[in-house]
This record gives structure tokens, C-alpha cells and sequence, in this order.
């Protein structure tokens, strides 16, 4: 599911969207980029070819578009009602069917290699919520999030049409952060339930569907910078009672959409390899102070050789029962050796020298003590 593009808007329509977008623009509101990811947010982000292959794997800030990665003719967004799919399937027309075939598609992803490599932050002291923040980059969901290669699948409602994004599976109320510097806009309908657009100054713009809810204080035109949220996975619209998911639409120059799942795909290797560079400067920037090591004395030869001696010298005598020995300095010593064995031998020592000095002989019976108790 997808949202209408701005170019498939009436000037009724149109007119106000601009001047939010102009009006932001003057006062400055549409921040300049924090980082390097868009130092070429329009002419080096999307670039047209029918040979390269999707650049999955490149931290650069060009992702490579290939024909089959453009929305093909009669796949404009519907205005939808959300209607489910009919129990016998989606008829697929034959022409629609060589379309999705013809989609040069790559393996499922998801972020869990990041969020782990991102944990070392948050154990040298980081929050998490932070780490997130600087960790994360582009890529939109703040949290365990998995996806396919799922662009012109078939969906329905109303009618067949073609599956116009890429759906990111994540937990309800994972929250969703803008992948670029720009403006946001909310929007209500049936097939994307709540959804969220982070609109560029030059109209490309990212679609964000099913949200649970928007981020406390969104105010309609706001400017937004990469990583912030704007709103919170869930499962409104059509998709109500599935799996919650984002429905991720990429549309360049406010025209026809695009692909995400290369997109996607260079969001996350884009902040991978940065994460050694973060981990270094926040060790940098928090070095950890050497703990104090108290050095050991050494233990002359003969004091090694007396200790074992003076043990045999002394309990030995005191275990056989001798005489000569008073058990105190014996006692004392296997407390010292074993607490838990000796704390028992003290007290038996003591109760002894307590029952000896008891005049046994001269202890009066009780006036009211009878022969018979």
C-alpha cells in the first residue's frame, strides 16, 4: 500500500502542501543535512540504470535504481477502501504477472546484525535510546525490524493492484524516525490507516503507513531531522488484525515510487560501517581509569616452608587430644584456616571451660525440686 503522489494531487490540493514547504523553506525550518548520508539527497540518492544491480552494500550515498525498480505503467497509488482480498485469491492480470516476475529481487534483511554490533555502545554506558539515536543512521525503525524483497507482490483493494513499498516487520509501538531532513505531514485514510510523510525540499519524500500513533507533540509542516521520531509501528488500515508492520514508500521528486528494499539495504550498511567509528570516539570521549593494583609482597622461601610446620606442630597435639597444649592458640588457628570448621571448635572450647568451672559438688537443689521430677 502507498500513498498519492504529489504529483497525482490537484492544485487544490497541491497549493497548501507548497506553501507549508515553501513558507518552511524561508524561514529556514528545513534544517541543512547533520551528516554526510545527505550531502546528495536528490541528484546522487536515486540515480536511473537497466544494468547495475541494486547497491545493497555500499556506504556510499548513491542507492542504484534499476528499471524493474520503478513503478511500472498503471501502478499509480489507488485511493483504496481497504477491502480484504477475496478468499479465492488475487487475480493477477498476465501482463501484471510478467511485471513482478521481472523484478531483480534480493535476500530477506533485517537490523539485528546492527542493534548487536550497537550493544557494545550501550555496554561501555551509553543509553540505549542514544545509541539508537547515532547508531541507526537512515534506516527508519528504532528497533528489532526484519523485511523482504516484496515490491509490485500483489495486493488488493480495491481490485488487483501492485504492492507499492516495502512492508518492515517490527514489534507495535517500535517507534519510526525520519530517514532524512525535511518536513512532516500526517494523513488518515482506510488503506493506510495513520500514516506520515517526510517530505524534502524537493518533494521526494518517504511514506510511512499503518503507524499506532503519531510522536507526542507532531505538528502538521514540522521540521524533522535524520533520526528523530515521528511516530510508532502498528497495524491500522488494512492492515488491522496482521502482523504490525511499516509500509515504507519511496517517492523521488514527489513522482512515481520506487523500490525501497535497495534503499533499505544501504541504510543499514551505511550505519554498520560506521559503528567502529562511533565505538571508538565514545571510548575516546569516556576512557576508562586503570583500576589500582595494590602489588604483592613476596614470601621469603622459609616463610613458605614454617607455615605447613607450624600447622603440623600445633593442630596435631590438639587433634589427638594431648597434653602440654592450651587449645586457644589451636582453636584460633583453625578459625583461621577454616572458618566454617572452626567456628565450631571455638565453641565447643568455650562451653567446655564453662562446664569446668562449675563446683558441681556444691550446687544447692532448688527449695521446690522433689525426688519426683
Amino acid at each position: 500500500m502507498a500513498a498519492e503522489p504529489l504529483s497525482d494531487m490537484g492544485p487544490d490540493r497541491r497549493r497548501p502542501l507548497l506553501a507549508v514547504l515553501l513558507a518552511a523553506a524561508a524561514a529556514g525550518t528545513l534544517l541543512a543535512p547533520a551528516t554526510s548520508a545527505q550531502d546528495d539527497p536528490v541528484g546522487g540518492m536515486f540515480t536511473t540504470t537497466s544494468t547495475a544491480p541494486p547497491a545493497s552494500s555500499s556506504s556510499t550515498s548513491t542507492t542504484v535504481v534499476s528499471e524493474s525498480d520503478q513503478s511500472p505503467p498503471g501502478a499509480e497509488d489507488v485511493r483504496g477502501d481497504g477491502a480484504p482480498a477475496p478468499e479465492d485469491g488475487i487475480v493477477v492480470p498476465p501482463e501484471a504477472r510478467r511485471i513482478i516476475n521481472s523484478v531483480r529481487r534480493t535476500g530477506s534483511n533485517s537490523n539485528g546484525p546492527l542493534l548487536t554490533a550497537l550493544s557494545e555502545l550501550v555496554a561501555l554506558g551509553l543509553d540505549q535510546d542514544e545509541a539508537y539515536r547515532v547508531g541507526l543512521g537512515r534506516f527508519p525503525v528504532a528497533g528489532p525490524a526484519r523485511y523482504s524483497h516484496d515490491w509490485l507482490y500483489p495486493r488488493y483493494g480495491p481490485g488487483f493492484r501492485f504492492h507499492l513499498g516495502t512492508d518492515v516487520f517490527a514489534a507495535f509501538g517500535t517507534p519510526v524516525r525520519a530517514p532524512v531532513d525535511g518536513v512532516a505531514q500526517s494523513h488518515q485514510d482506510p488503506l493506510g490507516g495513520l500514516s506520515v510523510r517526510v517530505i524534502m525540499p524537493d518533494r521526494t519524500y518517504f511514506y510511512f503507513a499503518h503507524l499506532s500513533n503519531l510522536v507526542g507533540g507532531f505538528a502538521e509542516g514540522m521540521a524533522v531531522r535524520t533520526g528523530d521520531i515521528v511516530g510508532y509501528v502498528g497495524d491500522s488500515g488494512n492492515a488491522k488484525g496482521g502482523s504490525p508492520h511499516l509500509h515504507v514508500g519511496v517517492y523521488p521528486k514527489g513522482g512515481p515510487p520506487v523500490d525501497p528494499k535497495p534503499i533499505l539495504d544501504q541504510f543499514l550498511a551505511e550505519a554498520s560501517a560506521r559503528v567502529p567509528e562511533l565505538i571508538a570516539d565514545y571510548k575516546a570521549a569516556h576512557p576508562v581509569a586503570a583500576p589500582l593494583l595494590i602489588p604483592a609482597q613476596p614470601v621469603s622461601a622459609e616463610a613458605r616452608l614454617l607455615r605447613p610446620t607450624l600447622a603440623i606442630q600445633v593442630l596435631h597435639p590438639y587433634a589427638s587430644g594431648g597434653e602440654g597444649l592450651s587449645p586457644a592458640p589451636a582453636v584460633l588457628y583453625v578459625v583461621a584456616a577454616d572458618p566454617a570448621v572452626g567456628a565450631g571448635h571455638m565453641l565447643r572450647s568455650t562451653l567446655d571451660d564453662l562446664a569446668a568451672e562449675i563446683d558441681w559438688s556444691n550446687r544447692r537443689r532448688s527449695p521446690s525440686a522433689s525426688d519426683d521430677d
